[in-house]
């Protein structure tokens, strides 16, 4: 094994506990295979500031409370993540009656940026009952054999400021699950021989001296047989599991406030094809903390240190290469909130170190970058702006000042 191999099978192994932030507050989705298939680390590496760009990326704080309570909500967060390519993740919450009791809901997410690609499409029933409110939902697809079903129990309204929720997910329910004869994947026959399901868990406490969060995901390992090739008559085979943790904690002191979080992510993919098992594993985790200080009723400032660690080995049949990266982030922002509108302008200091074989990357470095940014409130919807101003030489052109520019939009109906 490469020194690069070395280094990032003993982050691999060190991370085991440790945890990641991509949003300041929960999405509340159960992911799919599509989310655990396609999360990618190596991509990450054609944006050299992909730490910053999903951090300020990221929807105001002033925003959550109202996400939160809100059972018809919509938002959008959307930059710049190259010249190329550009970060959507977008989520939309409605809810409406079914008679005296029951509850429909649609919850649509998709996320297209270097972590990740997938659209979600969930219909949803539940039905408040003195024990809790039971549920379920369908997550449909053209291929029929990607079709989500799922069973959950909550404790709590789902705007409360107390919750549990209980899932459990049979993933692509009619791949040679519950049907009669095997149902194509595209225009070929794959069928489970070890089928995947996912459970999954979460509590949400919130009050005005803080809150706490805790959320957990499990995609049990599958084993799926792939079309034969058609000239040695072999028969692949293709596996993939995956898990996901989250934490937060708030506190309220005075003028203070204080949060730790974190998340961790990882996946695992093998493939079988003419030679040996190939495998592609991955995994992204930090660990961040921030301190914020009410210096009036409008002005607050705010100190916040990310520890990022990223890596993932493969073999062919998939990209070949390793990555071994640790992101040390500090960002210092002073906020200025006038009720319907209000300014910010802060900065970030990244300090990556990096271990890379067989892939491309930037290599160790240090990203720097200020920005200014605003948001406003017209009736319903809020719409916010942040334009980077780039601090270090880089090997690509940068328009005089200008870094990158980002959109979040956020309403309730």
């Amino acid at each position: 094994m490469t020194a690069a191999g070395r280094r990032a099978r003993s982050i691999l192994i060190g991370a085991t506990g440790a945890f990641l932030l991509h949003a300041p507050f929960a999405r509340l989705a159960v992911a799919g295979t599509e989310e655990w298939s396609t999360f990618d680390v190596f991509l990450q590496e054609e944006d050299d500031e992909s730490v910053i760009d999903h951090l300020l990326a990221r929807p105001p704080e002033a925003w959550r409370d109202e996400w939160e309570r809100g059972s018809r909500a919509f938002r959008t967060s959307q930059g710049c993540l190259t010249s190329g390519q550009w970060l959507v993740e977008t989520d939309l919450r409605l809810r409406t009656s079914m008679g005296s009791r029951a509850r429909f809901g649609l919850d649509v997410r998709d996320e297209q940026s270097d972590r990740a690609s997938f659209t979600y499409f969930d219909l949803s029933v539940r039905a408040p009952t003195a024990y809790g409110t039971p549920g379920l939902w369908f997550r449909p697809f053209h291929d029929k054999s990607r079709q989500d079903f799922s069973f959950f129990w909550e404790a709590g309204a789902e705007t409360a400021a107390a919750r549990a929720r209980l899932d459990f997910t049979f993933e692509d329910t009619f791949n040679n699950f519950w049907a009669f004869r095997q149902t194509r994947v595209g225009d070929v026959s794959e069928p489970y021989e070890r089928h995947p399901y996912e459970p999954s868990c979460g509590l949400w406490l919130r009050g005005d001296r803080g809150r706490l969060e805790l959320e957990g995901q499990w995609l049990t390992p599958s084993r799926k047989r792939l079309a034969p090739d058609p000239l040695t008559g072999v028969t692949p085979h293709a596996t993939l599991w995956g898990g996901y943790g989250r934490a937060l904690a708030e506190l309220r002191l005075a003028q203070w406030r204080l949060v730790a979080a974190g998340e961790n992510r990882q996946a695992r993919s093998t493939e079988t094809l003419l030679g040996p098992t190939g495998a592609d594993f991955r995994r992204q985790w930090s660990g961040e903390a921030a301190l914020v200080r009410a210096v009036s009723r409008r002005l607050e400032i705010e100190a916040r240190w990310m520890y990022q660690g990223r890596a993932q080995v493969s073999d062919a049949p998939f990209t070949v290469g390793e990555l071994a990266a640790i992101d040390r982030v500090l960002q210092l922002e002073t906020r200025w909130n006038a009720g319907r509108w209000a300014a910010r302008v802060g900065g970030f200091h990244d300090r990556i170190t990096v271990a890379h074989a067989g892939i491309f990357s930037y290599g160790t470095r240090i990203e720097s970058r200020a920005y200014l940014g605003a948001w406003m409130r017209f009736g319903q919807v809020a719409i916010s702006a942040v334009e980077g101003i780039e601090l270090d030489p880089e090997p690509y052109a940068v328009w005089f000042v200008h870094d990158k520019a980002f959109l979040g939009i956020q309403s309730t109906f």
